[in-house]
């Protein structure tokens, strides 16, 4: 019996020192991603012309209150906290108006607009819940709040603050632009280049100062 019993350990051990050995010579998994759809390429007539950006942690909050027959019996409550990056542009194929007057250019661009869907970085958004009924209510919450994030920051990217916000940087970027392409062009290039004065269509200073350049050659 003993030498029954230690044959069939002695079996039991080369057998899985055998598997042992067939995994480590199996091939390594390979892990990829695909897509359901195939992707789209679409084409940006003329371009654009990035010209500031928004960094900021955004943070999200609901509450949603739970009743029994009209009864409040507690709430639960979502956040998330998540950085994102507001990208703002204009288009290069829209006219732009370019003015001189003695040693002045004046330059109307297309006013700045937003590029959408607003970035933001999954790897560190943080969610969290709470409440006497979060054991059981709270994932479906953060989720449904999570789901409403693209459009709430793709309505705040075109909110007046944030436009404002960054335009300043946006008229120094069209300045450089301005400097760096316009002025190497043929007409300018024997020319003292001029001081340069950047406005937006939507700004109402653009509308006063075209006219003073109205008769400039």
């Amino acid at each position: 019996m003993k030498i029954l019993g230690t044959a069939a350990l002695l079996l039991a051990v080369a057998a899985n020192a055998a598997l042992f050995a067939w995994q480590l010579r199996a091939p390594p998994k390979t892990v990829m991603a695909s897509s359901t759809v195939g992707p789209v390429v679409m084409r940006t007539p003329g371009g654009l012309l990035e010209v500031s950006t928004v960094t900021t942690e955004e943070r999200f909050d609901s509450s949603t209150a739970h009743t029994i027959l009209g009864v409040t019996v507690g709430q639960t409550v979502a956040q998330i906290r998540v950085p994102a990056v507001y990208r703002y542009h204009i288009p290069l194929a829209t006219n732009w108006t370019l003015r001189q007057s003695g040693n002045a250019l004046l330059v109307i661009a297309p006013s700045v607009r937003p590029s959408v869907p607003v970035a933001i970085n999954t790897g560190k958004l943080q969610s969290f819940n709470s409440g006497v009924w979060s054991p059981l209510t709270g994932t479906n919450a953060v989720a449904a709040l999570q789901n409403s994030i693209t459009a709430t920051l793709n309505k705040k990217a075109d909110s007046p603050d944030l436009l404002k916000l960054q335009r300043e940087a946006a008229r120094q970027t069209v300045t450089e632009f301005v400097r760096k392409w316009v002025l190497t062009q043929a007409q300018w290039r024997n020319s003292k280049q001029p001081a340069i004065l950047v406005f937006f269509e939507d700004e109402p200073l653009s509308q006063s100062a075209s006219p003073l350049f109205s008769d400039a050659p």
